[in-house]
This record gives structure tokens, C-alpha cells and sequence, in this order.
């Protein structure tokens, strides 16, 4: 049976203090190897230990190559913390050959990440992830998706280490000042008890920088004497990722005294169809009616439109230019979904789940500036063998519908 740290939780007044042990210290619970804790998943702290990450500080001290795994949406792919916490890495462990692993695509969350974290962070053998997912949500898969993450990780190498990332939004503000941690942080936080993995929240220190004055959290222009966040109340400008770094940073050090180097164990699931077994599945793959044509990525205006991110999630694709056409797939799981990238306002597609009547699903173009990918899910299915048949159901005259990868939990059947 494993043995459960009980923590006495304080309450955000200190903004960011570590919680109480029970008389043991955060030293002495990494050395302990114990992952059940009790923090409440309610309250918002800077900094929750847990297990630490001791295999990753071991490989930072011995020297060699140590890789960091980013793992998720626009606030962790651009050039802030990102890149600014790295360059701490390399500065205060130069023994160490710190190697980047940037797996952020913008507009994800843990529910398109469960689906791609095989192929975009564990091939590259990380031997630390960041997982910021706060932000972006889960899709209503929420615990299933981080869950899902976490089990894929550690079976993939039991010595990788994770730690839990919270960035910060304005719709959070209010709740982190009053001591409350956001509503998918705290299922997130739920996880992290269970598994012993450690989290750090960078939006406590932006909330109380705010609550006393310091910092305007949203402004288009500079404020004098003041720490301007963001432009949009969501992406920090170079400022703010500044705030992000130092709080990572002397989180690290508080980190730093790992214990022993050890496989993390995996305890029971959680949630009895996490997604411990999502995928992706190339479009190619899948069953094709006869109007569908291979996007040239390097030539296709609308694939080229916002190419970064839609490359990064259709990973090339297929297009139709009229209605009528279909994706078939057949797999043995709970869940589908299928990248696209919508266009206009009247464009529909319609699946039809094992000759099932057909479910319309409304696929417009959400920034009328640009067009780029998007994923959706249908609605989970009891476990077993099930066929989904996509069908191009309205396609506004002059259009093409683009798919991409298909989002699999569980199993392709052939």
C-alpha cells in the first residue's frame, strides 16, 4: 500500500508559500519516493514539490545531454518562457548539454495532446516534460486527456520526470486573488496528488502583482511605472514571460535537493478510460472515398494561410471540393476526432457512428482574418470496435474541405 504525505494547506494570503508537511520537509518527501499526497486541489500555490524531479537534477549534476521536453499551446511556442528558462538551465548547469524538445502547438490543450505526445515528445526521449495545458483546456476530456498523458509518458520511460506547468488568462484572475486555483487546474492538480508530480503555478505571482498595484494585467500600450502583462489578457508580452521565468526558476532551486534516482511507479487509473492509448492516425490511412486529393503543403494558399500551426497539426492532408465525399475509420476504442480547417460560415460535415443516425457538426471560420487547422471530438463511444464515416455534408461554392490527422483513443482495425 502506499503511504500518503497528509499536507496542512495554507491559504493564498502568503501568495506562493509552500504548504505545511506535517513537521516533514519538501526535501525529505522527494527522498521518500511516496506519491499519494493530500494538497487541496482548490487552492491556488505557487509551488507544490511533491515528488520533485530527481532524475532529472541527477542528470543535470553528472553532466551529459539532459533534454526538456515544452509541451504545449501558443503561450509555451513563442519566445518567452520558454526559451528564457532554458537559457537558466544552460547558465546554471553547465555541466549539463541541455537539449530543447519545443513540442508547443498553438491552440492545443491535453485533449489534441494525449493524441500527439508519442510522436512529437516521447521519440525525442525527454528527460523532463513541461506540461502547460491550463490555458487550452481539455475539450471535456479533461482528466481522461492529463491522465492519459501522464501513463503514456512513464510507460514510454519510467525515469522521465513531469512537471505540471499553470500559465494564467484574465478569466483566471479573480479566483487566483481569491485563493481559488481555476476549474481545470484543479482537476489537473487531482492528478498530480495521485501521481506525485510537481506543479507550479505562474499565475499566483501575475494575480498578486496585480492585486497590489504592480502590474497592469491587460494594456495595448506601455504604463509608466508599471509591469504591462499582456495586449490580449492572455499572451504575456517579453515582460511578463520575464515574471514566468523567475517564478520556474526559483521553483527549480527549491526542487533541487532530489532524492534518490528511481522509475516512477504507475499506480491505478484514475479514470478507467483515461487515454493512456491515444494516437494519431495519418489521413492517408484512412478509408477514402474517390474525390479526395493529396494538399501540397509547400503550394496550397489556404494550407499556407497560417502554415505553422496548421503544418504542425494536419502534418500534411487531404482536400475535397465538393459535398458528398467521405473518411471512413474503424477502430476498437472509446473516442475519434478529426482535424480540419474550416472556412467560411456555412461549411458542415456529418458522421455517422456504427450506422448510427448522423450527427451534423458546424465547421466555420472562427478568425475571419486567416484561415488555419482546427480538431473536434465526437461524443465518447462504450469501449469496443466501432465505425465512424465522415461525410462532407455543405460546402460553400469555391471551397475545398481540408482534413488532417485522425484522433484515435484506442486501436486501428484494418
Amino acid at each position: 500500500m502506499k503511504a500518503t504525505i497528509l499536507f496542512t494547506v495554507l491559504t493564498l494570503a502568503a501568495f506562493g508559500s509552500s504548504p505545511a508537511q506535517d513537521g516533514v520537509t519538501a526535501a525529505a518527501a522527494i527522498k521518500s519516493g511516496q506519491q499519494a499526497y493530500e494538497f487541496n486541489a482548490a487552492v491556488a500555490e505557487e509551488l507544490r514539490v511533491r515528488g520533485g524531479l530527481p532524475n532529472f537534477f541527477a542528470k543535470l549534476e553528472a553532466g551529459g545531454p539532459v533534454r526538456i521536453a515544452y509541451f504545449g499551446g501558443s503561450i509555451t511556442a513563442a519566445n518567452g518562457w520558454r526559451p528564457k528558462t532554458l537559457a537558466w538551465f544552460k547558465e546554471h548547469f553547465p555541466k549539463a548539454e541541455v537539449i530543447e524538445i519545443n513540442a508547443a502547438i498553438s491552440g492545443t490543450g491535453s485533449d489534441y495532446g494525449a493524441c500527439r505526445i508519442a510522436g512529437d515528445v516521447l521519440a525525442q526521449k525527454p528527460d523532463l516534460v513541461f506540461m502547460e495545458h491550463r490555458v487550452n483546456g481539455g475539450g471535456g476530456f479533461e482528466a481522461k486527456s492529463v491522465e492519459g498523458v501522464v501513463r503514456q509518458i512513464w510507460k514510454n520511460n519510467p525515469r522521465a520526470d513531469i512537471c505540471l506547468i499553470y500559465t494564467i488568462n484574465q478569466p483566471m484572475l479573480k479566483d487566483l486573488q481569491a485563493g481559488k486555483t481555476p476549474w481545470f487546474g484543479a482537476i489537473m492538480e487531482r492528478i498530480a496528488n495521485v501521481y506525485g508530480i510537481p506543479s507550479i503555478d505562474l499565475g499566483v505571482e501575475i494575480a498578486r502583482r496585480e492585486q497590489a498595484g504592480w502590474l497592469i494585467f491587460k494594456a495595448n500600450e506601455p504604463v509608466p511605472g508599471k509591469l504591462v502583462f499582456s495586449a490580449d489578457g492572455t499572451h504575456p508580452g517579453d515582460a511578463g514571460h520575464d515574471v514566468y521565468r523567475d517564478v520556474v526558476a526559483r521553483s527549480m532551486l527549491t526542487m533541487k535537493p532530489a532524492g534518490p534516482v528511481r522509475d516512477h511507479r504507475l499506480p491505478a487509473p484514475m479514470e478507467s478510460r483515461c487515454w493512456e492509448t491515444a494516437g494519431l492516425l495519418a489521413i492517408t490511412n484512412a478509408q477514402l472515398s474517390a474525390g479526395w486529393s493529396i494538399v501540397n503543403p509547400g503550394k496550397d494558399a489556404v494550407y499556407r494561410d497560417d502554415f505553422g500551426r496548421t503544418h504542425a497539426m494536419l502534418r500534411g492532408g487531404v482536400k475535397c471540393d465538393h459535398a458528398g465525399e467521405t473518411i471512413t475509420v474503424k477502430w476498437s476504442g472509446t473516442t475519434i476526432g478529426f482535424s480540419d480547417i474550416p472556412q467560411g460560415s456555412e461549411m458542415v460535415v456529418e458522421v455517422a457512428m456504427d450506422n448510427k443516425p448522423p450527427m451534423a457538426i458546424k465547421r466555420p471560420q472562427t478568425e475571419l482574418r486567416r484561415k488555419y487547422a482546427r480538431f473536434f471530438y465526437l461524443p465518447e463511444q462504450a469501449p469496443g470496435d466501432h465505425t465512424a464515416v465522415l461525410r462532407v455534408k455543405n460546402l460553400p461554392v469555391g471551397m475545398s474541405f481540408y482534413a488532417g490527422q485522425v484522433l484515435v483513443v484506442g486501436k486501428i482495425n484494418p
